[in-house]
Parts: C-alpha cells; structure tokens; sequence
C-alpha cells in the first residue's frame, strides 16, 4: 500500500480530528439509541444496555478508524492494532462505565445526560492515544 502526502500524519490533521469526531458521533448516536431502545423499548436495565451496546460500538469503531482516520496504520498487522486498541478501549470502557454508574447512581443524573459526559470525555482522550499507540 502506498502512502499519499500527508496521510502519514492524517491522525495529527483537522480532517483526521474532523473523521474522529464524525466516527465519534455516529457511534454515540448507535450507542444512545441502542441502550434507549433497551431500556425503554425491552425494559432492559441500564447497565446491561450500556454494556451490549458498547461492545457493539468498539467494534465498528476499531474498523472505522483504521479505515478512515489513519489509513497509514494498515501497513501494521491489523491483530496487532486490534490487541491494542482493545485494551485501550477496554481501560477508557471501564472508567467511563464507573463514571456512568456513579452519574447515575449517587448523584442521580439522567442516564442519557451521563452517558453523553462519560462518553465525550473518553473519546477527547482516546484520539490522543490511539494516534500515539494503537494505529501509529
């Protein structure tokens, strides 16, 4: 695969920031409305939902950034990148999950209101690290 100019630092870029944040979004808009539909439409609890639906968004997430937002990174193996990339998301997952339940529990915060804060936090930071150590 050949790389194009500036596509090696597509993750450094506006329109990598920009493809981030597009990918970021459509996967809270699955993440939100899957967990709704759970809870509101099979009367699922909260957790679970969230849990289900998390699993479901990583998974179209790792494809669509290798893909779209570091396209460099398919010169490396793509297990590789996967490995990493789960761990990563897992270690963010679990925080923003603990994050969550606290918004939701104790301080008694409206669900969807806390998984759009948890979420936003942890997608801010993750860009940071998956340029820096998932897909460089």
């Amino acid at each position: 695969m050949t790389v194009k100019a500036g596509e090696a630092s597509a993750n450094h870029s506006w329109r990598g920031w920009l493809k981030f944040i597009a990918i970021g979004l459509s996967g809270y808009v699955v993440l939100t409305l899957g967990v709704v539909a759970m809870v509101e439409v099979l009367g699922w609890e909260e957790r679970l939902s969230y849990g289900i639906m998390i699993m479901t968004v990583m998974m179209g997430n790792f494809y669509a950034n290798r893909r779209f937002v570091y396209p460099h990174s398919n010169r490396s193996k793509a297990s590789y990148q996967a490995v990493r990339f789960v761990t990563i998301a897992m270690i963010f997952r679990v925080l923003e999950f603990y994050g969550f339940s606290l918004l939701i529990g104790p301080l008694a915060v409206n669900y969807v209101i806390a998984l759009t804060l948890t979420s936003a936090l942890g997608y801010l930071i993750k860009y940071f690290v998956f340029s820096i150590w998932v897909f460089r």
